[in-house]
């Protein structure tokens, strides 16, 4: 061995939580010696659209935070929403969709702008405007 060399330590725990990130060198060893992956579901991806906007006084609650699940997609298609009201009359809003939907017409973005017309979304955005977009 080198100079400076010390010995691994074996580790024994009722529960050992390893904390080194999703793809960490001892988590993939463990994967594959226990077979963890075996009845896991494959990664999955989406696509989110944000939008900042500024909006009339009197409409934004700051901290108010809002999460959706579902609406507009369909039941077969992952579809939710985030709604922030934010300082200075702001609220950063957007709309995230799986890829792996099966609808070849269905356009996350239309999704989105369809989110922003619900009856509870469309008046906090009347007569406000975009800030950013992405």
């Amino acid at each position: 061995h080198k100079p400076g060399y010390t010995a691994g330590i074996d580790i024994r725990a009722k529960v050992t939580v390893l904390a080194e990130g999703a793809r960490g060198h001892l988590t993939k060893r463990l994967l594959k010696r226990f077979d963890l992956t075996a009845d896991a579901d494959p990664q999955g991806y989406s696509i989110g659209i944000k939008e900042l906007w500024q909006v009339p006084e009197g409409r934004v609650s700051p901290g108010k935070i809002v999460h959706t699940l579902g609406w507009p997609a369909d039941n077969r298609t992952y579809g939710g929403s985030f709604l922030y009201h934010l300082d200075n009359n702001q609220i950063a809003l957007g709309y995230v969709s799986g890829l792996d939907y099966s609808d070849p017409k269905y356009q996350p973005w239309e999704a989105f702008q369809q989110w922003k017309n619900h009856a509870l979304i469309k008046p906090l955005l009347e007569g406000g405007s975009i800030l950013s977009a992405g």
